[in-house]
């Protein structure tokens, strides 16, 4: 095999971590913010939960305050209906009393439905905190680790960059940048291996002409399908 051709196997070999290392680091910032995301998820449950409850509470005071203000008003047609000495003003403020009455009694009705409410949404509360806490923790944990393989990727990279550059010693400009253009272009995939005369790279039946001269071993071959550089297995 070609001294060139060793050269370049070890090259993709280390380019071809340095491509995966890469595209796993890419990925980490979407798992950290998926993550949060959760948490925040989790976050707005828990609020939405206690918002209802304030809501809840709200509401029934706004009911009391109105529920009263009706009995108030019953007690004031009762004062005027035993002042009045007319039937039809007498039955009239019966009619006002009756009314109020009935809104009292939906009023009070509303009041049970909000209560009903309260109650259930009390366990609710108390199991979304607790569900709250438990995923913020564990998806903290998992963040952290996240961020620990950030660190150790960006140091491992750097290492394998800092390799490369020794490998790039003795290889032809020329050909590095075949290598290199092929490498951006074909699936990480520069340098391939030939079997039985087809490429492993398009899986196409090189031409004998091509057989022969990668045989030869006496200089660098292309696939004359998909321009790849071709060796033979080992």
């Amino acid at each position: 095999m070609l001294e060139a051709i060793e050269k370049l196997l070890a090259l993709q070999d280390r380019d071809q971590r340095l491509r995966t290392l890469r595209l796993e680091l890419q990925g980490l910032p979407g798992e950290i913010t998926s993550k949060q995301k959760l948490i925040a998820d989790s976050a707005l449950r828990l609020e939405a939960a206690r918002s209802r409850a304030k809501a809840i509470e709200v509401e029934k005071k706004t009911l009391e305050v109105e529920a009263n203000s009706k009995r108030e008003q019953i007690n004031r047609y009762k004062g005027q209906q035993l002042q009045t000495r007319k039937n039809e003003e007498y039955t009239a403020l019966s009619h006002e009393i009756a009314n109020a009455e009935k809104l009292i009694s939906s009023i009070e009705d509303k009041e049970i439905v909000l209560m009903e409410e309260a109650e259930s949404l009390a366990p609710q509360i108390t199991a979304a905190e607790k569900t709250c806490t438990e995923e913020k923790a564990r998806y903290e944990g998992q963040i952290a680790l996240l961020r620990e393989k950030e660190i150790n990727l960006k140091a491992r990279i750097e290492d394998l960059e800092k390799n490369r550059l020794v490998m790039l010693a003795g290889i032809d400009e020329d050909l590095l940048e075949t290598y290199q253009r092929l490498f951006d272009t074909k699936n990480a995939r520069a340098v391939v291996a030939v079997d039985h005369d087809i490429c492993g790279g398009c899986h196409m039946k090189i031409t004998a002409q091509t057989s022969l001269a990668l045989r030869s071993g006496k200089e660098i071959t292309s696939c004359p399908q998909c321009g790849r550089i071709l060796h033979l297995p080992a």
